[in-house]
């Protein structure tokens, strides 16, 4: 898990997450407030992903957050 603040100042926490079907997700989600986000990620397993992240400037995780989309709170559990 990182924790970097947005251009705004707002403080986030961003973890990588095993999604179904081994896909893996960033979910992004702020100190304050309910705005959680979610990204894909290229890793193929937990481990990278969490290497990913942990290489990842703030810079770069500030652009993800930009092109991050809402949580699906609607989705389908298999």
């Amino acid at each position: 898990m990182r924790q970097f603040d947005d251009a705004q100042g707002a403080t986030w926490q961003v973890a990588p997450l095993d999604a179904s079907y081994g896909q893996m997700m960033l979910v992004f989600s702020p100190l304050s407030g309910g705005d959680i986000r979610q990204r894909p990620m290229a890793a193929d397993t937990l481990p990278q992903a969490e290497e990913e992240l942990a290489a990842l400037a703030d810079e770069a995780l500030r652009e993800l957050l930009r092109a991050a989309d809402p949580w699906n709170y609607d989705a389908k559990k298999l």
